[in-house]
């Protein structure tokens, strides 16, 4: 899987990271030239490559009452077999430099697919996911990782 992700902080505008992070949580976050956000954050995001520029939205959805799935990740079977297609989700680029998941840092140069989605005024960025390899089960141990480019 992975539930963290780290990207170069050039590619961002500094005030879509405010509407991300509060002032101490940016410092916390933030490495020399990389910031590195998770899924368990108090507001989670990712970043997605767009014909403008790289912008910041929300990663899936926690919020018990809001009728998205309930997960920040997409099975690539799932996306395949139609159950995204009610919120006609459309293929997107997080330019990441990492992912990060049971406590092991693995490299994802060329970034990582995910897929964004609309729920009446809500947009929302999953990370799609497939079967893990051998090599990323025996070194991450986790049995699915994200798609990369």
């Amino acid at each position: 899987m992975c539930a963290g992700i780290s990207f170069h902080i050039d590619k961002i505008n500094p005030e879509e990271l405010d509407r991300f992070f509060l002032p101490a949580e940016y410092d916390s976050h933030r490495r020399g030239d990389r910031v590195e956000v998770f899924y368990w954050d108090r507001d989670p995001f990712l970043p997605i490559e767009e014909d403008d520029g790289v912008h910041l939205y929300p990663w899936g959805n926690r919020e018990k009452d809001l009728k998205l799935p309930k997960t920040g990740w997409a099975k690539i079977e799932s996306i395949q077999d139609g159950r995204w297609d009610y919120l006609a989700p459309k293929l997107v680029k997080i330019p990441s430099l990492s992912g990060y998941e049971k406590k092991h840092w693995f490299g994802t140069p060329a970034g990582i697919r995910g897929i964004k989605v609309r729920f009446h005024n809500l947009t929302r960025v999953y990370l799609v996911t497939q079967k893990a390899d051998q090599e990323f089960f025996s070194k991450i141990g986790h049995d699915r990782m994200p798609i990369q480019f």
